[in-house]
Formats: structure tokens, sequence, C-alpha cells
């Protein structure tokens, strides 16, 4: 059987170069736009992770893709709806009883520091500081007028300039006041659209993927793997989450820690974004912790907890849920996060690690590496 003919030697860095010029485009228009394009970045996330459903009923039971769409909307408002209405009576708990346990923390500050205050002024006057102050003090009541008058322009001038820079500060603080308002209105507003721009990307989810198919050379499993690896990445750390937020109630619970169950839903579900829950809720035990038990046994069991469910998330919960295959290097994830974040902001922080593994699938598509995954692409593709 004779091989086929080869291609112009030129196509192939052509193509690379194109490549580059797109992602390159795309990444400097993403810069430009981040702000407007957040909701929209966030109901593809969420339209991506749905679409299989609407799918499975339109192609089941034969429903409309409107209706399907409909029906998808309804079960997720009534999951969501349940769970709010199963936590909030423990956060409300776990919350109040630690509005309570804060005069006994004010007090233990307070013991604690008056003694600390002690220590230090016996220190100045072990080191003849209370003496010099006495000294200033007698030589000031000596000749009063002349001191005053010395330096009174001294003080003219230090309030002129506290009066410029109190001016200053006030305004930035109405500044940053009018921002923060425009930005929690922005917030608002994107947080209101994003399930309308959910509800469509849904109905034209087939629209969407085939366009994007016709972007692509015919045959080369480019969208199919990245259909399969971030789909995979998605549904895993979302599995993921909900296994660490038990892990971490519980053993936060067992600790004694004040709001474990918030807490523990918290850092299990923040690891969405690789290391941010695990961040934000070792901070938060260990804070509270720290002013609800005031010992050092309390913050070894917290650093226990968080270390053991870590250990038992990376070398058993990941692989086995998440899977080798998808699997990004740690550097290569905290890289991703880095720069994400400082390009990007939040938005960063949330896609720096999808857009890592999209780009990871398109490397290995253009290398010919292996198949294009054993995963189906969504029947809308």
């Amino acid at each position: 059987m004779p091989a086929p003919a080869a291609g112009r030697p030129w196509e192939r860095p052509l193509a690379w170069v194109l490549w580059t010029a797109l992602i390159a485009a795309l990444a400097a228009l993403l810069y430009v736009l981040k702000g407007a394009l957040l909701p929209f970045l966030i109901a593809f996330v969420i339209a991506y992770v749905f679409a299989p459903w609407v799918d499975l009923l339109e192609r089941r039971a034969g429903l409309p893709r409107p209706l399907g769409t409909a029906l998808v909307f309804v079960a997720v408002g009534l999951i969501l709806a349940g769970l709010v209405a199963g936590l909030l009576p423990v956060f409300q708990e776990q919350f109040t009883g630690l509005i309570r346990k804060l005069p006994e923390a004010l007090a233990h500050i307070r013991d604690a520091g008056i003694p600390l205050l002690s220590a230090v002024m016996e220190r100045l006057a072990a080191l003849g500081l209370d003496d010099m102050l006495r000294d200033a003090v007698s030589r000031f009541w000596a000749d009063p007028a002349a001191h005053v008058k010395a330096a009174a322009p001294t003080v003219a001038k230090g309030a002129g300039t506290v009066g410029a820079e109190l001016a200053q500060a006030t305004a930035g603080i109405v500044g940053w006041v009018a921002s923060g308002a425009a930005r929690a209105v922005a917030w608002l507003v994107g947080a209101a659209i994003v399930p309308i721009l959910v509800f469509y990307l849904l109905m034209d989810f087939h629209a969407v993927a085939g366009w994007l198919r016709a972007q692509l050379p015919a045959g080369n499993g480019t969208l199919a793997r990245i259909d399969a690896m971030l789909g995979e990445f998605l549904r895993g750390q979302l599995t993921v989450g909900v296994i660490l937020s038990v892990l971490y109630a519980a053993g936060l619970t067992l600790a004694g820690v004040e709001g474990a169950v918030t807490i523990g839903i918290i850092a299990g579900i923040g690891n969405m974004v690789p290391y941010l829950g695990f961040v934000i809720g070792i901070t938060l035990a260990l804070l509270i912790t720290l002013l609800t038990h005031f010992d050092v046994l309390h913050l070894v069991y917290v650093l226990l907890v968080f270390g053991v469910v870590q250990m038992i998330e990376g070398a058993v919960i990941s692989p086995r849920v998440v899977g080798e295959r998808v699997g990004l290097h740690p550097l290569a994830v905290i890289l991703a996060l880095f720069v994400g974040g400082e390009a990007f902001g939040f938005l960063g922080v949330l896609l720096g690690v999808p857009a890592a593994i999209v780009a990871k699938a398109v490397l290995q598509a253009r290398a010919g590496d292996g198949p294009a995954g054993n995963g189906a692409e969504h029947e809308s593709a």
C-alpha cells in the first residue's frame, strides 16, 4: 500500500506560528476585557458541567432542548435550596456559639495583655527611660512659656502637614468607597445575568461546540482531548471538594473547633481552585481556635487535621477521582495560579488551572501524544 504523500515542509511550523499568535491574541483580549468577561466565563463553565444532563434528557427522554434545560435549572435549584435549608441552621448555631465566646476571648486577651504591659514598663524603668521622661517634664515646667514659644513654628508646620495628609486621606477614602460601591454593583449585575447566560449557552451548546470544531483541522482530535481532560478535571474537582468537606468538617469537629462544619465546607469546596480552600480553611480554623481555646494543643490538632486530610487527598482521593491522566505537576498548578492571578486577578485564579489543562491538551494533540481520550465529547459537540 503506498505511503501517503508528505505535507509541505513549511506547513507544520506555520501552523505552530498561527496557533501561538491566536493564543497570544486571546490572552491579550482576556486581559483587556477581564472584568466584562467574568460572567460569561463563569456561565460557560457552568453550562459545560450541566450540558451532559440536558443532552441526556434530549436524547433518552426525547424532550425538547428548552424543556430539558428548564428541568435541569429546576433540579439544580431544588438541590441548592435543600442544601441551604439543611445547612443554614447549622451555620447559624455555630456562628452564635462563636459570638457567645467572644467576650471570653477578649477577657483572655486583656488578662494576658496587662502583665505584658507591666513587664514592658518594668523593662523601661530598668533602662532608666522613666528618669529621662521625668527630667524632660521638669525642664518643661521650669519655663513653659519659653518652650511653647520655641515649639510654635514646628507645631504650626506639623499641623499644616497633618491637615494636608488628612485631606488627602479623606479624598482617598471617599474614592475607595465610591470605587468599591461601583464594583459591588458590577458584581451584583454580573451575578444576576449569569443564570440567563447559562440558559442560553445550554440551549445553543450544539452550535458553540460545532463552531469550535469547525475552527480545528479535521481529524486531529484536539476538541475531543480538551473535552475529555477538562470534563474529568471539573467533575473530579467537584467530587473531591465534597469528600474533603466531609473530612475537614469531621476532623475539625473532633478537634473541638467552633464552626467546624462551616470551615470544612469552605475548605473543601474552595479546593475547586487548588490550594485556595486549604489556605482559607486553615487560616480560619487557626484564628478561631486561638480565640476560643487559648492553648497550643488545639492549634496542633487543627494542623494535624489539615495535614492528614491533605495527605489523604494527594495520595488516595485525587489520583482515584480525578485520575493521573488529567493531573498536572504541582509546580505547573502553582505556576498557573500565580501567573493567572497576576495577569487577570481573581478571574485568573479561578481559570488558571483549567486554562493550563486546555493548553496541555492542545500541545498533546499537536504532538500526536496518544489517543484523544477514552471519553466521548458531549453529545452536543
